[in-house]
């Protein structure tokens, strides 16, 4: 039971809720003009959606408890604490999933009561009939407060005849609080096969207690479990199962979401391996080990794997605290909800040295069918702080670190423009720790709870899986043995990478990112715009050369490994005739009339070639840039630097590092994943009193700023902006500096697909591509695979206009190609 706890334990707290009015100023935007836009301590917080990516959130209202889910009909059936308002009373509403990434809501069922609010429990398959509403029925027992007295819990049976969408309840409490204690909550229930009886263990103040049962109806107290010293409070939402380890040993299992921020311990979930006698439960150890040493994954609930019952099982918790809970969130402004749940891992257990056995978690390998984009960076060696070219806020991000003297190492994620705001995942002292301090932007947060650390020894050397969706980071470590999972209230400008190491060189090997899809609110487009189902090409569309044949393939064509990922029985395919054929296939003209343009996309990686926006070739900077300061009038001016291209940069030194001013150019929308330019002149950061700097502005906000290295070599500067796509901006050039190399030297602003571009690629491309008015405002390619995957294009800012889709295969090589499939059009992205 979630919502009760803090006025019963902690009577200290304040609950209250905050008109949206007063939380949207909370996120208002402060800008200083100097000649150039300048970010204050306080970042904008758009009109867009804040709702998290791939984790399960409500659709509206407030989420918190997961309860047990169940396996019915070929799907896992999870119930959660629901409620209209934050913090409110509630009922449990019903989600399902197959894959545990993928939850479709199903609104409630159990009823939601303002004056008797049904609280956490679990429920069972009573697939022997013990209780007598039939095999199969679905058994739920859950906390109520009798008479509508929060500090009278006593414990309700209810049943359902329809695989748990609706329930019945059945009456008086089957469990009964006989000592009238104000914690008797939170009933989990387990079949004991040993003893051909029902277990259901209650969380109480310091303790739990243990009850017996033939049919769910009657029970029998047994005993208690107590802990009390060091003080982690007491025991919420327990867990109790059986599971084989690795070394095919049995061992009994009881959890409980802790309070251990009592005595210096996280405020999760702790568990004690043990053995189940029939009566009582008798640990391993004294002490518990704790499944996450992060501040905000409680009320934990675990399941089985229905594929591996024995030896594996699912788990899943809430991503809050109540040390913070009350308080309202972004997305009670942006989507009208609050409250999300954990990505879903697998556990084992291990067989540790000592006679230790220990509980692994790692995330749930559902997510590998919701990559979007994978990245796979080469080996960085690290000596302060290295920004990474990508940006994101739905990704995992994994690496390897190995150092010899460096004392404080890490990667810093949600890093914002000026590197002020950012939360570290890092090593230090033996412990890995996540810091999200840095990113807050209110005032409230996460008061004193703001850094946690679990503790790993002494070592060189560490790996780590860092999961960061737009309000989360969860930390894994060591093979799921250390998990660390905290809620992070990112700005949504705040979307950058960086590595950093202090105290010596950290060596970072094999990092890999993997973007995620929007799975909170799959796709269900309605028919199809092309399905390409039929023998040729749909009504108007056209193709030129010969690698489309003349109309949609049945899956893999001669010479083509098997094809995957398509729907239904056919799709577009450019290999007829092999990779060397060329051909262009061309939709008719249509307006754009939703807000997402959905496509599955297969083949070879080839984009499409970069293009110029501008290489400062001409006598002056051309139409829409303007000049302030003493830059005013500011053109072109040849020279012969290292690495330039052409005869001419854009310099600000203008006969004098004294000269100050700003260049801005004409607003353009973003429709490549790169920003690439050569730049040169002053370090000195755009966050500076007196930057030398360009930036790149959108919505009056600084989101990518680059700075010279104090020498006249121009170097190259890849922008990551893939998730601004459709978004308007301009650059602005920014020179303030009045001292030594008080200015820059900027060449070749170039839009490309790829980073570090150069003008000239060849242009082999294999894309789909979205024009609108001649140009190319959307493009996508494949991934090197011959599975289709969606792209899911937002084009919110194109709706009203006309458009074509038009599919290119340049490609000759080895993957020059591309198949297509299923093109929709939805108000929300594809999955």
């Amino acid at each position: 039971m979630a919502s009760i706890r803090a006025r019963i334990v902690r009577r200290t707290r304040t609950f209250f809720l905050i008109a949206l009015g007063v939380v949207a100023a909370s996120y208002s935007l402060v800008v200083t003009d100097v000649g150039g836009t300048r970010l204050s301590t306080q970042a904008t917080a758009p009109l867009d959606s804040q709702r998290s990516v791939y984790h399960l959130t409500p659709p509206v209202g407030w989420l918190s408890d997961p309860q047990r889910p169940i396996h019915v009909g070929g799907q896992d059936q999870l119930y959660y604490l629901h409620s209209a308002v934050d913090n409110g009373p509630g009922g449990w509403r019903r989600a399902t999933t197959t894959d545990n990434v993928v939850f479709d809501d199903h609104g409630y069922s159990l009823p939601l009561s303002t004056r008797f609010p049904v609280w956490t429990g679990s429920s069972v398959v009573d697939t022997a009939n013990t209780a007598g509403f039939g095999a199969g029925a679905v058994v739920a027992l859950a906390t109520q407060p009798t008479d509508g007295d929060p500090y009278q819990q006593e414990q309700y049976l209810w049943y359902s005849t329809d695989d748990g969408v609706t329930f019945t309840k059945y009456g008086a409490p089957v469990i009964t609080n006989q000592d009238s204690t104000n914690w008797f909550r939170d009933p989990k229930i387990e079949w004991n096969a040993a003893t051909s009886s029902w277990i259901a263990v209650i969380g109480e103040h310091q303790q739990a207690s243990f009850w017996t049962s033939p049919d769910l109806k009657n029970w029998t107290y047994k005993s208690d479990f107590a802990y009390t010293s060091p003080n982690i409070g007491g025991f919420e939402c327990p867990d109790l199962f059986r599971i084989k380890a690795d070394d095919n040993s049995w061992h009994w299992v009881l959890g409980a979401s802790m309070q251990g921020d009592y005595t210096g311990k996280p405020d999760t979930y702790a568990y004690w391996t043990g053995t189940w006698n029939g009566t009582s439960f008798v640990p391993d150890e004294t002490d518990p080990q704790w499944l996450d040493w992060g501040w905000d994954w409680y009320a934990g609930v675990s399941w089985p794997d229905a594929s591996a019952p024995d030896t594996r099982r699912h788990a899943i918790a809430w991503m809050n605290n109540w040390n913070y809970a009350p308080h309202p969130i972004k997305t009670d402004v942006s989507d009208g909800y609050n409250g999300q749940m954990s990505v879903v891992r697998d556990l084992t257990m291990k067989a540790r040295s000592g006679g230790v056995y220990s509980l692994l978690s790692e995330p749930t390998p559902g997510l590998d069918d919701h990559v979007a984009r994978t990245w796979t960076l080469p080996t960085k060696t690290v000596n302060g702080q290295l920004p990474l070219e990508y940006h994101g806020a739905a990704y995992e991000i994994s690496a390897d670190l190995s150092w010899s003297t460096a004392d404080n190492l890490g990667i810093a994620v949600g890093v914002s423009a000026d590197k002020d705001h950012k939360t570290n995942v890092g090593y230090f002292g033996g412990n890995l720790y996540v810091d999200r301090g840095p990113s807050d932007y209110t005032q409230h947060a996460f008061g004193a709870l703001k850094q946690s650390e679990a503790p790993v020894g002494t070592r060189t050397s560490i790996s780590v899986r860092i999961l960061v969706d737009r309000s989360s980071v969860e930390v894994f470590t060591d093979d799921g043995l250390t998990a660390i999972s905290n809620q992070v209230m990112f700005d949504p400008n705040d979307t950058g990478v960086m590595l950093y190491s202090s105290g010596g060189s950290t060596e970072f090997s094999n990092i890999t990112i993997r973007e995620f899809e929007d799975v909170t609110t799959a796709s269900n487009p309605s028919a199809a715009y092309a399905g390409f189902e039929s023998t040729g090409y749909p009504s108007g569309w056209t193709t030129s050369g010969t690698a489309f044949g003349s109309g949609p393939s049945a899956g893999a064509l001669s010479g083509q490994q098997p094809v995957t990922g398509f729907e239904g029985s056919k799709l577009a395919n450019s290999f007829h005739g092999g990779d060397s054929t060329t051909g262009t296939l061309t939709s008719p003209s249509f307006t754009v009339d939703e807000d997402y343009l959905n496509v599955l996309v297969g083949g070879g990686r080839n984009p499409a070639p970069s293009s110029l926006f501008t290489g400062f070739e001409s006598s002056g900077l051309g139409a829409g840039w303007t000049t302030t300061g003493d830059l005013s009038g500011l053109t072109p001016v040849t020279a012969s630097l290292p690495n330039q291209v052409g005869s001419k940069v854009l310099d600000t030194y203008d006969g004098s590092d004294s000269h100050t001013g700003a260049v801005r150019s004409p607003e353009f929308t973003i429709t490549r994943d790169y920003i690439d330019f050569l730049l040169a002149g002053g370090d000195n950061p755009y966050a500076a009193t007196r930057p030398t700097a360009v930036n790149l502005v959108v919505d009056n906000v600084v989101l990518r700023s680059a700075t010279g290295n104090d020498n006249s070599t121009l170097d190259p500067v890849s922008w990551d902006v893939h998730e601004l796509i459709g978004r308007k901006a301009h650059l602005e050039i920014v020179d303030h500096a009045t001292g030594s190399w008080g200015h820059l030297m900027v060449d070749q602003i170039l839009f490309s697909d790829v980073p570090a571009a150069t003008v000239g690629e060849a242009d082999d491309r294999t894309t789909v591509e979205l024009v609108v008015g001649g140009d190319v405002v959307r493009s996508t390619t494949g991934q090197d695979s011959e599975h289709l995957a969606w792209t899911a294009w937002d084009v919110r800012d194109l709706v009203g206009q006309s458009a074509q889709l038009r599919v290119v295969d340049n490609g000759t090589g080895s993957w020059g190609h591309v198949t297509v499939d299923e093109v929709s059009f939805d108000d929300r992205p594809a999955t």
